[in-house]
């Protein structure tokens, strides 16, 4: 619809003109994986990789080094002996776990952008994938995923809001519409995160767990997916908010009853997941 005669387009919609222009004609600027994500990624992909080859890559990055150690203790690996050499680590988690894990470490560098207009809707929205992260590793036991990819996953869906807030910071006066903010990212991060995962070679169910971001009533065609898999732990997010109230129920989503997790809670929420609660506490701990 065009504007009517005489009117002077709000910031909004500038912004929103701006976005779109960029996005049609392919000149968005999106942001870099982090170097070290890519260093392992590489590595990994090598044949007949040695393991201290690999461990001397993650070297490069002491926090990471850490995390991995650290990871690679947890009861999901089903190991309580604490190793402090990264060779046996990286065994114990093997080569596509370590890609993942480095890639959902790296991530949160990109949100730790020192500008005080945007950092404390960055700090939100790493929380929110933080938390949605987190859940879908537990999930995803429940139901036959990969919960490693599963955590990369939550992690990356919200990677298309880093371009959205960028370009934000040109509106100043849209930063104090808190309402028209969360439009802007509930309409567009989804988009945008697909063409920022496409951007960075991931494959195609990780593109789509970025796409789907929000879209609680998918009903994509065929058995459940991991796009259905991080909607549902999304949604779980959200309970005990005022945004919950907004949100259609969980048992209304075709992703809930595709995945068969199990009864619904008291709370609005997958049962199992209060029993799991220490290592969700956990596992945000260790990516906040």
């Amino acid at each position: 619809m065009g504007q009517s005669a005489g009117h002077a387009p709000t910031n909004k919609e500038q912004l929103l003109k701006r976005i779109m222009t960029a996005l049609k004609s392919g000149t968005l600027e999106l942001p870099s994986l982090p170097d070290i994500a890519l260093d392992v990624r590489v590595a990994a992909s090598q044949e007949n990789l040695n393991i201290e080859d690999l461990a001397r890559v993650v070297q490069q990055d002491p926090g990471l080094s850490a995390y991995l150690l650290k990871v690679s203790i947890s009861s999901h690996y089903k190991r309580r002996h604490a190793t402090n050499n990264l060779g046996s680590a990286l065994r114990r988690l093997g080569l596509d776990a370590t890609r993942d894990l480095t890639a959902s470490y790296a991530l949160k560098t990109l949100f730790c952008i020192n500008d005080s207009q945007i950092k404390r809707l960055l700090r939100e929205i790493w929380q929110r994938s933080v938390y949605t992260a987190a859940l879908a590793h537990v999930m995803a036991r429940h139901c036959g995923f990969d919960p490693d990819r599963a955590l990369l996953g939550g992690l990356l869906q919200d990677i298309g809001a880093l371009p959205l807030l960028s370009n934000l910071k040109e509106y100043p006066t849209l930063l104090d519409d808190p309402a028209g903010v969360d439009d802007l990212l509930n309409n567009y991060t989804g988009k945008i995160s697909a063409l920022v995962l496409n951007h960075w070679q991931f494959d195609h169910e990780l593109v789509a767990v970025g796409l789907e971001r929000g879209n609680w009533l998918r009903d994509k065609q065929g058995p459940a997916d991991l796009a259905d898999l991080v909607l549902v732990a999304r949604y779980h997010s959200y309970l005990g908010e005022p945004s919950h109230k907004k949100l259609p129920p969980l048992s209304s989503l075709p992703a809930f009853q595709k995945l068969k997790l199990g009864e619904i809670g008291p709370e609005q929420g997958l049962a199992f997941l209060r029993e799991a609660q220490q290592e969700i506490d956990e596992l945000r701990s260790a990516l906040s």
